[in-house]
């Protein structure tokens, strides 16, 4: 083979080596398919997390206008018959003194799901104000915030929970702070990584060098790349708030009866488990399905910010 031909294979052999490295399995390992969308986007549009938004869903229309699901007053039970079975008329059957279990699940959905969001906010205000500022800063500042969360991250939340609870009194309201007091600590140690991180990037580097002062960058910099991640971890955080004012609901230290409530309706029923099972079985796999959906989407969700 001559020269010229040598030379004529290997100026192929460069071409379709060049043409693989951009078209083939390391375009698609970035995270592309053949038609274009990132997989990241196919990967969370999953059968799971379809379900767990429909739930979701209906659980907050429920919350927004519980009077298109159910006409029964979740307070009242007027004349109907105690103790009845789930049926027709009344899915989830009545509870002790006549009132539709049903309703009361529907409309204490607006109480559960605020104090939720409550909670959650305060964590996350809160818990990422104290992140961000001891990821950024560091020295003596990070050290000492981090040594407070670490107390709050040694006392169980139930128990912390608690504590503020009867520190602040009795109610929906304050049972909701005490929670988001204790999402603090979560939110503190993600947004510090994340802070931690985004400081050594180049850009922000090149923005100390340009003039740029420590609020300018901690906001305009540091705040917008670490939100995804922590709006994630929010989303997943709404579900073990539930759960924990659902708990103390059941405790007693929530919303005071008859208010619907879904921890409170559990409540109520417990002494009913062995004759009528439905007052607390069928609210507790409502909580349970609000909790796992919350939770797979906010795993979706964390998944696909990182």
């Amino acid at each position: 083979m001559s020269t010229v031909e040598l030379a004529g294979a290997d100026a192929r052999s460069t071409t379709a080596q060049t043409s693989t490295d951009q078209s083939g399995p390391g375009r698609l390992g970035r995270g592309r398919g053949r038609s274009g969308r990132p997989s990241t986007v196919r990967s969370f549009f999953t059968p799971g997390t379809i379900i767990a938004a429909v739930i979701l869903g209906v659980t907050i229309i429920w919350a927004l206008v519980p009077g298109l699901f159910t006409g029964h007053d979740p307070v009242d039970g007027g004349d109907t018959a105690a103790l009845l079975g789930p049926s027709a008329e009344h899915w989830f059957g009545t509870d002790q003194i006549g009132r539709d279990v049903y309703s009361r699940v529907v409309h204490g959905a607006s109480r559960s799901l605020l104090a939720a969001l409550i909670a959650v906010g305060v964590g996350l205000v809160v818990g990422s104000a104290i992140g961000l500022i001891a990821g950024s800063r560091g020295g003596w500042v990070g050290e000492v915030l981090m040594r407070i969360v670490d107390v709050l991250l040694s006392i169980p939340a139930l128990l912390l929970s608690l504590t503020i609870v009867i520190v602040l009194g009795f109610g929906i309201v304050n049972v909701a702070i005490a929670v988001g007091i204790t999402a603090i600590a979560q939110f503190a140690r993600l947004s510090r990584s994340q802070a931690v991180t985004i400081m050594q990037a180049d850009y922000v580097q090149a923005a100390y060098g340009s003039g740029g002062t420590y609020w300018s960058v901690l906001l305009r910099h540091v705040v917008p790349n670490a939100v995804s991640s922590v709006l994630a971890l929010a989303v997943l955080q709404v579900g073990s708030a539930i759960l924990q004012i659902s708990t103390l609901g059941f405790l007693g230290y929530g919303a005071p009866a008859p208010t619907p409530e879904w921890g409170l309706i559990i409540a109520e029923g417990r002494n009913f488990v062995a004759t009528a099972w439905w007052l607390t079985v069928l609210p507790g796999l409502i909580v349970m399905a609000v909790v796992v959906s919350t939770h797979r989407l906010g795993t979706a969700l964390r998944k696909a910010a990182e």
